[in-house]
Protein backbone atom coordinates (compact mmCIF):
# COMPACT_ATOMS: atom_id res chain seq x y z
CA UNK A 1 0.00 0.00 0.00
CA UNK A 2 1.78 3.45 -1.18
CA UNK A 3 0.62 6.29 1.46
CA UNK A 4 0.24 9.62 0.49
CA UNK A 5 2.35 11.81 0.12
CA UNK A 6 5.59 9.51 -0.52
CA UNK A 7 9.13 10.50 -1.61
CA UNK A 8 10.71 7.13 -2.54
CA UNK A 9 14.83 7.45 -3.69
CA UNK A 10 15.66 4.82 -6.56
CA UNK A 11 18.82 5.74 -7.65
CA UNK A 12 21.59 8.12 -7.31
CA UNK A 13 23.81 9.22 -9.56
CA UNK A 14 27.31 11.52 -9.76
CA UNK A 15 28.56 12.79 -12.78
CA UNK A 16 32.10 13.95 -13.14
CA UNK A 17 31.93 15.30 -17.13
CA UNK A 18 30.08 12.22 -18.95
CA UNK A 19 31.14 9.49 -16.71
CA UNK A 20 29.44 8.71 -13.11
CA UNK A 21 31.88 9.10 -10.57
CA UNK A 22 29.47 6.55 -8.78
CA UNK A 23 25.83 5.49 -9.36
CA UNK A 24 23.65 3.17 -7.13
CA UNK A 25 20.13 1.80 -7.28
CA UNK A 26 18.01 1.94 -3.89
CA UNK A 27 14.79 -1.06 -2.63
CA UNK A 28 12.30 -0.04 -0.05
CA UNK A 29 13.43 0.06 3.04
CA UNK A 30 16.87 0.32 4.60
CA UNK A 31 19.85 0.46 2.28
CA UNK A 32 23.09 1.16 3.81
CA UNK A 33 25.95 2.50 1.61
CA UNK A 34 29.58 0.95 3.80
CA UNK A 35 33.06 1.32 3.48
CA UNK A 36 36.20 2.13 5.35
CA UNK A 37 36.63 5.90 7.29
CA UNK A 38 37.39 8.38 4.72
CA UNK A 39 35.68 6.09 1.85
CA UNK A 40 33.70 8.80 0.74
CA UNK A 41 29.91 7.67 2.43
CA UNK A 42 29.42 10.97 3.82
CA UNK A 43 30.22 12.55 0.62
CA UNK A 44 27.76 10.63 -1.36
CA UNK A 45 25.21 11.12 1.74
CA UNK A 46 25.60 15.09 1.47
CA UNK A 47 25.25 14.76 -2.85
CA UNK A 48 21.82 12.96 -2.15
CA UNK A 49 20.83 15.56 0.15
CA UNK A 50 22.09 18.14 -1.92
CA UNK A 51 19.87 16.26 -5.01
CA UNK A 52 16.70 16.17 -3.09
CA UNK A 53 16.86 19.94 -2.57
CA UNK A 54 18.78 20.78 0.34
CA UNK A 55 21.36 23.53 -0.05
CA UNK A 56 24.93 22.55 0.59
CA UNK A 57 27.86 24.42 -0.82
CA UNK A 58 30.52 23.17 1.32
CA UNK A 59 31.49 20.01 -0.15
CA UNK A 60 34.72 17.26 0.62
CA UNK A 61 37.57 17.43 -1.97
CA UNK A 62 36.39 14.27 -4.36
CA UNK A 63 32.88 16.37 -4.73
CA UNK A 64 34.10 19.41 -5.71
CA UNK A 65 35.80 17.09 -8.69
CA UNK A 66 31.95 16.24 -9.89
CA UNK A 67 29.58 18.13 -12.01
CA UNK A 68 26.44 17.34 -10.81
CA UNK A 69 23.93 14.73 -8.92
CA UNK A 70 20.73 13.03 -10.41
CA UNK A 71 18.47 11.16 -8.48
CA UNK A 72 15.60 9.26 -9.60
CA UNK A 73 12.71 9.19 -7.05
CA UNK A 74 9.28 8.22 -7.28
CA UNK A 75 6.99 10.52 -5.92
CA UNK A 76 3.82 9.42 -4.74
CA UNK A 77 4.42 6.40 -7.42
CA UNK A 78 4.80 9.17 -10.35
CA UNK A 79 8.78 8.60 -11.11
CA UNK A 80 10.60 11.93 -11.56
CA UNK A 81 14.37 12.37 -12.00
CA UNK A 82 15.94 15.63 -9.78
CA UNK A 83 19.17 17.03 -10.71
CA UNK A 84 21.70 19.82 -9.88
CA UNK A 85 24.91 20.99 -10.37
CA UNK A 86 27.48 20.92 -8.09
CA UNK A 87 28.52 24.34 -6.87
CA UNK A 88 30.52 26.19 -3.75
CA UNK A 89 26.87 28.52 -4.45
CA UNK A 90 24.32 28.47 -1.84
CA UNK A 91 20.70 28.65 -3.77
CA UNK A 92 21.25 26.50 -6.81
CA UNK A 93 18.06 25.71 -8.65
CA UNK A 94 16.94 22.13 -10.00
CA UNK A 95 16.23 20.67 -13.20
CA UNK A 96 13.22 17.88 -13.10
CA UNK A 97 12.52 15.57 -15.62
CA UNK A 98 9.51 13.63 -15.84
CA UNK A 99 10.87 10.13 -16.18
CA UNK A 100 13.44 7.78 -14.76
CA UNK A 101 17.07 8.12 -14.72
CA UNK A 102 17.92 6.09 -17.91
CA UNK A 103 15.58 8.60 -19.64
CA UNK A 104 16.27 11.58 -18.55
CA UNK A 105 20.07 10.85 -19.51
CA UNK A 106 19.21 10.38 -23.26
CA UNK A 107 16.99 13.40 -23.04
CA UNK A 108 17.12 16.53 -25.04
CA UNK A 109 17.57 19.54 -22.55
CA UNK A 110 14.46 21.33 -23.65
CA UNK A 111 12.35 18.13 -22.24
CA UNK A 112 13.96 19.48 -18.59
CA UNK A 113 12.44 22.13 -16.14
CA UNK A 114 14.55 24.47 -14.35
CA UNK A 115 13.10 25.60 -11.43
CA UNK A 116 15.13 28.48 -8.99
CA UNK A 117 15.91 27.71 -5.75
CA UNK A 118 13.97 30.36 -4.41
CA UNK A 119 10.13 31.45 -5.90
CA UNK A 120 10.06 34.51 -8.33
CA UNK A 121 7.21 36.38 -9.44
CA UNK A 122 7.41 34.26 -12.59
CA UNK A 123 8.57 30.84 -11.46
CA UNK A 124 7.77 28.85 -8.80
CA UNK A 125 10.50 27.21 -6.48
CA UNK A 126 11.96 23.56 -6.95
CA UNK A 127 10.44 23.15 -3.36
CA UNK A 128 7.01 24.32 -4.67
CA UNK A 129 7.14 22.45 -7.70
CA UNK A 130 8.04 18.90 -6.28
CA UNK A 131 5.51 19.71 -3.00
CA UNK A 132 2.85 19.98 -6.13
CA UNK A 133 4.17 16.61 -7.35
CA UNK A 134 3.82 15.24 -3.63
CA UNK A 135 0.22 16.81 -3.44
CA UNK A 136 1.90 18.71 -0.18
CA UNK A 137 -0.07 21.90 0.86
CA UNK A 138 2.35 24.80 0.60
CA UNK A 139 3.08 26.32 4.51
CA UNK A 140 3.86 29.28 4.90
CA UNK A 141 5.62 30.80 8.05
CA UNK A 142 5.69 34.96 8.89
CA UNK A 143 9.46 35.05 9.55
CA UNK A 144 10.62 32.59 6.72
CA UNK A 145 8.26 32.59 4.23
CA UNK A 146 7.29 29.14 2.56
CA UNK A 147 8.53 26.48 3.43
CA UNK A 148 11.57 24.51 1.78
CA UNK A 149 12.06 21.10 0.70
CA UNK A 150 15.99 21.99 2.05
CA UNK A 151 14.19 23.24 5.79
CA UNK A 152 12.72 19.48 5.89
CA UNK A 153 15.88 18.13 4.75
CA UNK A 154 17.35 19.46 7.95
CA UNK A 155 15.35 17.42 9.98
CA UNK A 156 15.00 14.06 7.93
CA UNK A 157 18.82 14.44 7.38
CA UNK A 158 21.78 15.09 9.91
CA UNK A 159 25.58 15.52 8.75
CA UNK A 160 28.65 14.20 10.99
CA UNK A 161 29.39 17.85 12.03
CA UNK A 162 25.78 18.69 13.52
CA UNK A 163 25.41 18.14 16.86
CA UNK A 164 24.06 14.48 18.31
CA UNK A 165 21.63 15.97 21.03
CA UNK A 166 19.84 18.79 18.00
CA UNK A 167 16.82 17.41 16.17
CA UNK A 168 17.63 19.68 13.36
CA UNK A 169 20.68 19.75 11.11
CA UNK A 170 22.65 23.06 12.71
CA UNK A 171 21.84 26.11 10.82
CA UNK A 172 23.09 29.79 11.56
CA UNK A 173 19.58 31.26 10.77
CA UNK A 174 16.89 28.72 12.98
CA UNK A 175 13.88 30.32 14.42
CA UNK A 176 11.62 28.49 16.63
CA UNK A 177 8.48 29.55 14.31
CA UNK A 178 10.55 27.79 11.36
CA UNK A 179 10.80 24.49 13.57
CA UNK A 180 7.24 24.58 14.49
CA UNK A 181 6.31 24.93 10.88
CA UNK A 182 8.23 21.95 9.75
CA UNK A 183 6.93 19.44 12.88
CA UNK A 184 3.22 20.67 11.86
CA UNK A 185 3.94 19.89 8.17
CA UNK A 186 5.42 16.59 8.66
CA UNK A 187 3.58 15.27 11.43
CA UNK A 188 0.82 16.92 10.83
CA UNK A 189 0.31 15.87 7.19
CA UNK A 190 2.16 12.39 7.59
CA UNK A 191 4.99 12.37 4.59
CA UNK A 192 6.84 9.30 4.60
CA UNK A 193 10.55 8.91 2.70
CA UNK A 194 12.41 6.22 1.94
CA UNK A 195 16.04 6.02 1.02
Amino acid sequence: MLFEPTLLVRELAIYRGAQHAYRASFHKGVNIISGENSSGKSTILNLLAYGLGADISTWSEHAKLCDRVAVEVSLNGSIVTLSRAISEQSGQPMDIFIGDLAQSEQAPTAAWTRYPYRTSQSKESFSQAVFHLLNVPELETEASGKLTLHQILRLLYSDQLSPVEKIFREERFDTPALREAVGRLLFGHTMLIYI
